[in-house]
């Protein structure tokens, strides 16, 4: 389960997962027209994973008092700030080869994340997932510091904001404060779409990344390899938050025991499972609760990933058209 989120003066537990990003309101727009809305923010897709995972974790996210949903982990209210508001735009995108699934514009900020917000205490891993650009350089490199492996997604590094009307664009990686601190993390997770603005073939020298594709699945790539990960069929209804609940699955994966392959896998299968629903999705509890027993399984399964693999296909279609009730 997800930890409460506490000011520093309290007493933290050590948990296996910190997660660092603040929460959003998710506004949902096509054709002129509000579709949804709902609580957004990487940190709520990837709690909502480890939730149905039973994994423990604190999160430190911050809000105004205006923060209208109920939460697995309580945020830091910052009473002279609102909440960060995105308004995602599903008809303003580019077609044909330039397809673009949607536009983001960021219309409201909350306060950032700074170092004195995180907890003194360690964590095994940690998780750099801000969306808002909430996340600092300073703040990333005291994550370094207090956890033993440390996960980042690069829209946490890149985006920057129109100054006019918050429109989210990419800057190249190398341009940002974040640059020098590629070599102290572990593992960097980035779309097709935002890993053009990184060099790939030098970031996997000092950390392992892992693109994201889509209905094509993902890519890890580490230094002296790389590997494709098979997807899952998904029929697209909202692509918002899908590589959050991919990053969620992926490291839920590794902190259960998963070599890498798998704990792609299963970040696929997450992520496949998020594009069907509008919003922050809700997941089978039966599907956890399978997925959970596979793994216990497959620790003693001789064909580890091919066990693997075919079980949780195997999960997954005998899941396909029930109801979601988690």
């Amino acid at each position: 389960m997800v930890t409460t989120a506490v000011h520093k003066s309290q007493q933290q537990q050590q948990s296996p997962v910190l997660i660092v990003g603040n929460y959003c309101h998710d506004v949902l727009i096509q054709n002129n027209a509000v579709k949804a809305v709902s609580l957004g923010g990487a940190a709520s897709f990837i709690s909502n994973v480890f939730n149905g995972m039973s994994i423990s974790c604190n999160l430190v996210s911050k809000v105004g008092e205006d923060f209208k949903y109920p939460a697995s982990c309580t945020p830091i209210v910052i009473p002279t700030s609102k909440t960060t508001v995105f308004h995602a735009y599903f008809d303003l995108g580019l077609h044909g080869k330039g397809h673009q699934d949607r536009i983001l514009k960021r219309v409201c900020a909350c306060d950032p994340i700074r170092p004195s917000d995180l907890p003194d205490t360690r964590s095994n891993y940690g998780m750099a997932v801000g969306v808002g650009g909430e996340i600092l350089p300073e703040t990333l490199e005291r994550m370094i510091e207090i956890c033993d492996v440390v996960f980042v997604d690069i829209q946490a590094l890149i985006r920057v904001f129109d100054s006019v009307d918050g429109t989210v664009k990419l800057v190249k990686l190398v341009e940002t404060g974040f640059y020098p601190l590629l070599p102290r993390i572990g593992v960097l997770k980035a779309s097709s779409e935002e890993a053009v603005f990184m060099d790939v073939e030098e970031v996997r020298r000092w950390c392992c990344v892992v693109v994201t594709n889509g209905k094509h699945g993902c890519k890890v790539y580490w230094k002296d390899g790389e590997l494709g990960i098979s997807p899952f069929l998904a029929n697209q209804e909202d692509p918002t938050g899908a590589g959050d609940s991919f990053f969620g699955g992926f490291v839920a994966g590794l902190v259960q025991g998963l070599a890498v392959p798998d704990a792609a896998l299963l970040g696929n299968l997450f992520g496949s499972l998020s594009v069907e629903q509008i919003g922050l999705p809700k997941f089978d509890a039966r599907l956890f609760a399978g997925v959970l027993s596979k793994l216990s399984y497959c620790f003693v399964a001789k064909e580890y990933h091919k066990e693997f693999v075919l079980m949780i296909q195997l999960l997954v279609d005998a899941f396909a058209g029930c109801e979601n009730i988690f």
